[in-house]
């Protein structure tokens, strides 16, 4: 992977890839709607052979200008527009990773592999009476 170096009068600062994804999970996860972030297949295959990585769902290339893009695949909670959940998560994504990094982001790819039943709080069941647990009851 390509790094990003920050030249200054003081010295360089390097980003490795990790701070990258890190940054790029935890904004996606902070984004309503977002019940998690799903591994990809490369990620499947490490697994597989023994290689542990705590932050799963995020693929980054860099372009040789040192540009990034991002592929996140996630599940979305149940009840959430999905299209409307992306935008946010790539608005999140991209400003979060610009604002703390000054690096810039080209591009970030959203893939919802999954939508999450379990947090159905709030959310109109059959005949469009609301969960008894209602978000207004809590």
């Amino acid at each position: 992977f390509p790094s990003h170096d920050i030249y200054t009068t003081e010295g360089v600062t390097h980003y490795s890839e990790n701070v990258y994804i890190t940054l790029a999970a935890m904004s996606a996860l902070s984004i309503k709607g977002v019940a998690a972030m799903n591994t990809t297949t490369g990620e499947d295959w490490a697994q597989l052979v023994g290689v542990k990585n705590d932050i799963t769902g995020v693929k980054l290339t860099q372009s040789d200008e040192g540009h990034l893009t991002l592929d996140l695949y996630i599940t979305v909670r149940y009840g959430y527009r999905i299209p409307d959940v992306a935008l946010r998560v790539q608005e999140a994504v991209k400003s979060g990773i610009e604002d703390v990094t000054d690096t810039p982001v080209d591009g970030v790819n959203i893939f919802v592999q999954a939508i999450d039943f379990d947090d159905t709080i709030g959310v109109p069941i059959r005949g469009g009476a609301k969960d008894p647990q209602s978000e207004e009851s809590l």
